[in-house]
This record gives C-alpha cells, sequence and structure tokens, in this order.
C-alpha cells in the first residue's frame, strides 16, 4: 500500500513539474545534475526548456515527453561515463544542436530534431523530420523508420536503413570512406549537388538521383524503381527492378540486367568488363538501349535488347547473342566475324535493321539521288557526275580514304567490306552505301 501510495506521490510531483516548466540557462561548466551548472539554480528535469552555452556533461539518460534542449554554437553536451541516451517521445519535444553533442543512442519517436553543428551518436532510430546541415559522426546505423531526414550537411554512417523518406542534398559517406551497407526500402532523393558513398547499396524502393554517386556492389532488387538523372559510379550492379539511365554510369567491372532496364537518348553506360542480360527464374531480362554503352570485354544477351537509332554498343571482346536483338541500335564489335551479322556468335534473332558499326545488311538510303558503281568492284567506283565529299571506312570504323571526287579507287584495298559514305559541306551524312571489293 505505501509502495502504491509513493509512485502515485512520484508520478503527480513528475506531473507538476512538467505543468509548470522552468527555463534553465547553463551558467558554467558542469555536470548536467549539478545545481551550480544552471540559473536559476536548480536541475532541469524533462519538461523543462534548456539552453545550453557551456560545456554540459550529460550525466544521465533522458526521456522527454515534453520540453526542448538546445545546444549554442559555444556550448556542447557530452556524455560522461557510462554513456549516455536521449529519448524524444512528445509531439512538443524538440532538440536542437548548434554545438558540438556526443551521447551513445538517439530515439525519435515524436517531435523535432534539427542539427547544425557537431553531433556524434553511436546509433539512431527516426520516426520524426530530422533536419541535418551540420555533421552527424561515428554512427554505426541509422534506421530510418517512418520518418523524413533531411540532409544538407555530412552524414556518417556504417549501416543506413531507409523505410520511409529521405533527402540528401548534401554528403553521405562512411566512418572513413564509404557506407558499409544501405538498403533503401522508401523513397531516397540524392539531389543536385550531393554525394552519396557506399560499399554494398541495395536499392528496393524508389530511388532518384540528380547528384553524384559512388558504389562498390549495387542491386536494384526486385521492388526496385531506380532513376539515374546524373553521375553514378560502381564496381559491379546488378539490376532485377525498374532502372532508367539518362545520365552517366560507369563500371569498372560488370553489369547483369535481369529485368527491365531503360538507357535512354542522352544515357551513357561505359562497363570495365562484361554485359549480360539474361533472366532468372519468373523475370524477364529486357534491355532498351536508345543511348551508348561501351563495353571493354564481353557482350552476352539471353532474352531481349531493343532500342532506336540514337542507340550504340561497342564491344571490345566476345559477343553473343541467343535471344533477340530488335529494333534499328548500332552493334559495333571490334573483333568481328568475316561475315553478315558480325557478332561472335549469334543463336538467336536479329533484326535486319540493326547496324553493324554503321553498316547495314540492305541498303539504307534512296539510291535515286547518289549512285556507286561497280559495286562489287576490283578497284574503281563511280559517284555520279559531280564531286562529293567522299569517305570510305573500313568494317571495323576506320577511315580510310576522305577527298572530294566522284570517282574513287580502290584496287590496292583488301578484298572485303567497305562503307562508302557521302556528305555534304556541313558534314552531314547525305548518303551511305556497303562496298564490296572483290
Amino acid at each position: 500500500m505505501k509502495k502504491t501510495y509513493f509512485i502515485t506521490l512520484l508520478i503527480a510531483i513528475l506531473l507538476t513539474f512538467n505543468a509548470n516548466s522552468t527555463t534553465y540557462t547553463s551558467a558554467a561548466n558542469g555536470n548536467w545534475m549539478n545545481f551550480m551548472t544552471w540559473s536559476p539554480f536548480g536541475v532541469p528535469i524533462p519538461g523543462d526548456i534548456v539552453i545550453i552555452n557551456h560545456a554540459v556533461a550529460m550525466d544521465t539518460s533522458f526521456a522527454y515527453s515534453t520540453g526542448s534542449i538546445t545546444v549554442n554554437a559555444s556550448g556542447s553536451l557530452i556524455q560522461n561515463s557510462p554513456v549516455r541516451d536521449i529519448w524524444l517521445n512528445g509531439v512538443n519535444t524538440s532538440f536542437t544542436n548548434h554545438g558540438t553533442t556526443t551521447i551513445r543512442y538517439m530515439l525519435l519517436d515524436a517531435g523535432s530534431f534539427t542539427n547544425t553543428g557537431t553531433f556524434n551518436v553511436k546509433s539512431v532510430f527516426n520516426n520524426i523530420t530530422m533536419n541535418n546541415s551540420g555533421s552527424i559522426n561515428g554512427v554505426d546505423s541509422l534506421y530510418n523508420n517512418n520518418g523524413t531526414i533531411n540532409n544538407n550537411g555530412t552524414l556518417k554512417i556504417m549501416t543506413f536503413y531507409n523505410n520511409n523518406i529521405m533527402n540528401n542534398y548534401g554528403t553521405i559517406e562512411g566512418l572513413t570512406t564509404v557506407v558499409d551497407s544501405m538498403w533503401n526500402q522508401g523513397t531516397f532523393l540524392n539531389d543536385t549537388g550531393a554525394m552519396l558513398k557506399a560499399d554494398s547499396a541495395t536499392n528496393n524502393g524508389t530511388f532518384t538521383n540528380n547528384g553524384t554517386i559512388q558504389y562498390l556492389q549495387f542491386t536494384n532488387y526486385v521492388s526496385g524503381i531506380f532513376t539515374n538523372n546524373n553521375s553514378l559510379s560502381f564496381d559491379d550492379m546488378t539490376n532485377m527492378g525498374n532502372y532508367t539511365n539518362n545520365g552517366t554510369m560507369n563500371g569498372s567491372k560488370s553489369m547483369f540486367n535481369n529485368e527491365v532496364f531503360n538507357n535512354t537518348a542522352t544515357g551513357q553506360i561505359t562497363l570495365g568488363v562484361s554485359f549480360l542480360n539474361a533472366d532468372t527464374s519468373s523475370w524477364t531480362a529486357n534491355f532498351i538501349n536508345d543511348g551508348s554503352v561501351v563495353i571493354g570485354d564481353s557482350y552476352y544477351n539471353f532474352n531481349s535488347v531493343s532500342g532506336t537509332s540514337s542507340g550504340s554498343f561497342t564491344v571490345q571482346d566476345t559477343s553473343a547473342n541467343w535471344g533477340t536483338m530488335t529494333g534499328s541500335f548500332d552493334f559495333c564489335d571490334a573483333t568481328p566475324p568475316p561475315s553478315y551479322p558480325y557478332i561472335d556468335w549469334n543463336f538467336g534473332t536479329i533484326d535486319a535493321t540493326i547496324t553493324f558499326c554503321g553498316l547495314t545488311s540492305v541498303a539504307e538510303l534512296d539510291k535515286t539521288t547518289f549512285s556507286a558503281y561497280p559495286n562489287p568492284t576490283t578497284g574503281i567506283v563511280n559517284i555520279g557526275t559531280q564531286k562529293q565529299f567522299i569517305e570510305v571506312y573500313s568494317i571495323e570504323g576506320k577511315l580510310l580514304l576522305q577527298d572530294l571526287t566522284n570517282q574513287i579507287n580502290i584496287e590496292n584495298y583488301q578484298n572485303g567490306m567497305y562503307l562508302l559514305i557521302i556528305q555534304d559541306q556541313e558534314g552531314n551524312q547525305l548518303y551511305k552505301e556497303k562496298l564490296i571489293k572483290q
């Protein structure tokens, strides 16, 4: 009975304190629990308004349902031993840091959080709006559950899980260099001018990059919708969701497309090693290329690759097709086989409208305006009656001849296939024809 009475009395006292909050301002350096640290003389408790202008040692943990803590630029709030934690769980509660704060855990359930200074914390669980324009350091784990994080400063994190809204306008990086692991399940914006550096990164939500991203291992997972509008670099990448590239992608190693990838007309992809377009399980790999893809080693297609005439592939070594290649994009194998189609191994379907290093299997343009004859030829080729700006290329795309003439002689060229192009004075292509030297 006495114990129940005591608890009831304690709750009543705390409610009284909370109902009659006091504004405490630090008067000197010292411990939080020291009466002489504060003005007025006393010890702040949750529900009070606390303003820190000095070096205050946090010698207790707090759970705030009302009240606020503000650390000004001249102040600091640093945990002593053992480590300390702060929990905000009231809609009228706020924590603002303009100076330096060092604690262990920050649990943000309700209220507001603003950092413009230096905030050192081991772990953060967030359900509110976090605004950072300073530096948040030393974070082993940041879990954004149902909250919103607006970062205009620097976040230094080891592991990061976003389940709701993340807006990065500043820098997100690791404790030393890169974030060790990152998972996005919500909505993630890496905006213009922003930088994100991560080792192992997975997107299973909606991700938009308008800034710069540096990944090592990157996976766009099954439910992931990723849009790159600027610059993204990686070692290896796997797409198992929906990916749109409007910007620049540089991969030092390989890229594997397992679902839907749209490389638009402004998209540029450079790979150091290989490109693989293949399905697994029930997925169907569909790579749409209206931009540029440069592959340092090998190209393998087991499903669908399509694109318009603005799209191009450049492959330095092996090329193989077991699926379909449709549309009118250009495919250029730097080590082509001797006959059409100029791809090392073709066990699938290739549209006749696909070009190979600018060549097609049939003439593309109207031959009533220009003509090249005889074709095939043993040497001399006539081009109409008037002189034209003529260029002749090898099958590998190497420029062999350039002249203003209406007749060329390729007698000294090796037997095989060449490309004749007629241009106007501004360099615009007027006519293209495949020449056979025999």
